[in-house]
């Protein structure tokens, strides 16, 4: 297990590679991966503002883009990847097979995106158009929120108790 301590550098499995995809570069599985197992560490570097490769972990506090392993992590709107955002880890959801990309859903980190995208994911659950957790319905914040950071976990508490109030 990793220390507490800063990690100056991502550690990433060997399992993956950051790979030629669709005209630019994406991490895909390199071996098969079991359900559960811990695929990067994200480097501690973070930034005030937010970017198109930061990841939100709080109001002001932004995981950076390092050109790294996980700056190529592709969105997906049933992805096979999350964050645990207490270790700072990527895990796989599921098992994924050598070849697949590996994916996570941005709607569980960004409150509003700083580079809305239009989504072409495939999945039948797809949303379209990536703008964030804020602009979510009901219904699709519900099927992510056992991902959620806690920043978008106290948000969405704060949001609660505004309407019960």
């Amino acid at each position: 297990m990793e220390s507490k301590a800063r990690r100056e550098r991502a550690w990433v499995s060997a399992k993956v590679e950051v790979q030629p995809h669709d005209g630019g570069q994406a991490l895909k599985a390199v071996a098969a991966i079991a359900g559960g197992e811990r695929l990067i560490a994200l480097a501690h570097v973070f930034v005030d503002l937010p970017s198109k490769y930061t990841i939100q972990i709080d109001e002001h506090r932004h995981q950076a883009g390092t050109g790294e392993a996980d700056d190529f992590m592709n969105h997906a709107c049933d992805p096979n990847a999350a964050i645990d955002f207490v270790a700072l880890e990527v895990i796989a959801l599921r098992p994924i097979a050598a070849g697949e990309l590996i994916t996570f859903d941005y709607n569980i980190c960004e409150w509003d995106m700083r580079a809305p995208f239009a989504c072409v994911c495939g999945s039948p659950r797809c949303l379209g158009e990536i703008r964030g957790f804020r602009y979510l319905t009901q219904e699709q914040r519900a099927r992510i929120e056992p991902w959620l950071s806690p920043f978008l976990r106290r948000r969405l508490a704060a949001e609660r108790g505004r309407e019960a109030g």
